[in-house]
């Protein structure tokens, strides 16, 4: 099929000549493009994620891939060295079919060997539903004759492009792309009743796709990175195992080595869409007639890229990929009401109890379906899943209340769960998944959920001293909602919230005791906090954020808290001789406080006077009241004198 990559990382060669396209034959002024060894692109630079080859044959059943550029291929020989299918390049684009395509369907066929054609997209050059037309008009068509295999879309690396990964991506989004593939295998499916086979590589996929999960009903052909390093190969989002896998460009058989992941029976199965031997062994396994599935209800018939057998109380779903597997009662309900195996595909497991006997699951690849009598039955898939069962599913949270749903920003998704304190799980592409449940999980739903402090980046964790509980969010400025038994649950963001931390979060000032609020003035903001003596931080726009505590703030609140002194433009400091504590504040204002003075307030020409002798340290040491009035002027109080303003002339007297 595709082009050569070369056993190094990053770097791709061309296997051999670029042949011309055979006299007669119709297609594009352009090099035949078909893949592996047996390739004839010639790519104008290196590609990263080049394919690299598997030391050894993988477990499987063996098979090929091969184009014109193979030239008349021994099918005798390859069968008798043991291969059991063969993929056949038919088309590429809307314009090129292969001229050695019907020698060598007709040729593998009469070998014995189960065959299909594959079709080489361009998605630069038509759309999807068109390339799919002239694809199954030239071959690339399927009926359940037991050797025809299902049609396969090979899309992969532009060999026509610049290169850089705009022009592998054909210069299209990964969402364009994305539709350019749904276009095309909704086509192929529509005229076939089967869904196409997708061959491709995860360095492709992850990057032209952006890792597109929407592609499970299509069995998987993958070819390896060089990440692999020879291993097994990196399985893109959309699968969780592969169906074919091309693991080297040479070897036993002409072209490409590729096993069918499954016996000689499963390959047979695959080949004619009829599962007896799977879903009846499943089916026997569980206790057959006798089981809890009772009769079988009409007979197998094919859904997505497997099959399924209804019994009285129960479905088995079959695909290569899954295997056998029975979903039941209500799990088996919303499994439909969701789409069944095209939407969210094939069950990895049979409908179980769940430990705690509350409840039942079945499992699909990355998502679970749970049900119990009092939640019904919802999905939880993805890292939110992950999430969920690294916290001990059902035993810590409860169960799912709701399916995996977007947020109303369109960003993240959630489920939220059963706990009776209730709790959810959030997930966005920055954020990651977290849980946050409890007071905490009330309180940031009252604040506007993710559209207020954003999106949780912890899970509720413990603080340091053991007592409180907190989680924090994605707010740009920053934001925690923190928990404690007394002073309930709090928000605290932006620059109140750095300051807070700064001073040793709650063990320095404690818990908040309110949400960050609008100061009466507004123009500033603050948070109190749990401290015994009381304390609070403020900003402001001119101040910034500071913290103010104990009886200097008892005393700033008397005099009116921000309306009178202004607003604290220092922490409360030690003073320089080690006895005092003090606030500066914006109104050319500060508190001072002793513990023999007790705190007391200070502010403009009195102020300025005291701070010209020295302060604290001056003859006057430390005031022993506030400003008050006197005839003709105001005065404050000092340990050793007084300083006294006068309106007349606004002159100070020191006494």
């Amino acid at each position: 099929m595709r082009w050569t990559r070369a056993l190094v990382v990053f770097a791709l060669v061309v296997a051999g000549p670029v042949p011309a396209v055979a006299s007669g034959a119709t297609g594009p002024a352009h090099p035949d493009t078909d893949f592996a060894g047996s390739t004839g692109h010639s790519p104008t630079a290196a590609r990263p994620f080049a394919a690299t080859q598997a030391t050894t044959a993988p477990a499987g059943t063996p098979g090929l891939d091969v184009s014109h550029y193979q030239g008349a291929v021994d099918w005798a020989a390859a069968a008798a060295n043991g291969a059991k299918f063969a993929y056949l390049k038919a088309t590429e684009g809307t314009g090129y079919t292969d001229p050695q395509f019907a020698a060598n369907y007709s040729g593998s066929a009469n070998a014995g060997l189960a065959r299909g054609a594959y079709h080489f997209a361009l998605p630069s050059d038509s759309s999807g539903a068109a390339q799919a037309t002239f694809f199954l008009a030239h071959g690339g068509g399927w009926v359940a004759d037991g050797r025809t295999l299902p049609p396969v879309l090979d899309i992969e690396y532009n060999p026509y492009g610049t290169a850089d990964w705009a022009g592998w991506c054909y210069n299209l989004t990964p969402a364009q792309v994305a539709a350019w593939i749904s276009d095309f295998a909704t086509t192929v499916h529509d005229r076939t009743n089967r869904w196409p086979v997708i061959y491709t590589t995860n360095g492709w996929w992850s990057t032209c796709t952006a890792n597109s999960a929407a592609f499970g009903n299509d069995p998987l052909w993958i070819a390896p990175s060089s990440s692999d390093a020879g291993g097994p190969p990196t399985i893109p989002a959309s699968w969780s195992a592969y169906t074919f896998f091309q693991y080297a460009t040479s070897g036993t058989f002409p072209g490409d080595q590729d096993v069918f992941n499954g016996s000689a029976t499963d390959l047979a199965t695959f080949t004619t869409g009829d599962t007896p031997d799977q879903i009846q062994a499943r089916y026997a396994a569980l206790g057959g007639s006798s089981s809890s599935l009772g009769q079988p209800v009409g007979g197998e018939y094919v859904v997505a890229s497997g099959w399924g057998q209804d019994y009285e109380h129960g479905t088995i779903f079959y695909s290569p990929g899954t295997g056998a597997h029975a979903v039941t009662g209500p799990v088996l309900d919303r499994y439909r009401q969701l789409g069944g195996p095209a939407a969210i595909g094939f069950p990895t497991s049979d409908t179980t109890a769940t430990s705690d006997g509350a409840g039942q699951y079945s499992a699909f690849g990355g998502s679970s379906l749970y049900y119990t009598p009092n939640t019904g039955a919802h999905l939880v898939g993805g890292d939110i899943r992950t999430k969920w069962l690294a916290l001990g599913a059902e035993q810590k949270l409860g169960y799912p209340t709701t399916d995996e749903t977007a947020t109303p920003d369109g960003v993240g998704r959630y489920n939220h769960f059963s706990l009776a304190a209730g709790a959810s799980i959030y997930w966005s592409p920055n954020s990651g998944a977290h849980a946050i449940q409890g007071a905490i999980r009330s309180k940031w739903a009252a604040l506007g959920w993710e559209t207020g402090l954003g999106y949780p980046t912890t899970d509720e964790s413990v603080t340091p001293d053991g007592v409180g509980r907190y989680n924090h969010f994605s707010l740009a400025a920053g934001a925690s909602i923190y928990w404690s038994p007394n002073s309930g649950a709090h928000a605290i963001q932006g620059a109140i919230r750095s300051k807070w931390a700064a001073l040793g979060w709650e063990t320095g000032l404690g818990y908040p005791t309110t949400d960050e609020s609008t100061t009466p003035d507004g123009v500033g903001r603050y948070n109190h906090f749990s401290l015994a003596a009381g304390a609070s931080i403020y900003w402001s726009p001119n101040s910034g954020a500071h913290a103010i505590q104990g009886a200097i703030r008892s005393k700033w609140a008397a005099r009116g808290w921000e309306t009178g002194l202004g607003y604290p433009t220092t922490d409360e400091s030690t003073t320089p001789d080690g006895i005092g504590r003090y606030n500066h504040f914006t109104n050319s204002a500060s508190i001072y406080w002793t513990g023999a003075t007790g705190a007391w307030s200070l502010y403009g020409a009195i102020r300025d006077k005291w701070a010209s002798l020295g302060w604290e340290t001056s003859p006057l040491r430390y005031p022993t009241s506030d400003e008050y009035g006197v005839p003709g002027g105001r005065r404050n109080d000092f340990q050793n004198g007084t300083i006294t303003w006068y309106s007349a002339n606004g002159s100070v007297q020191v006494g």
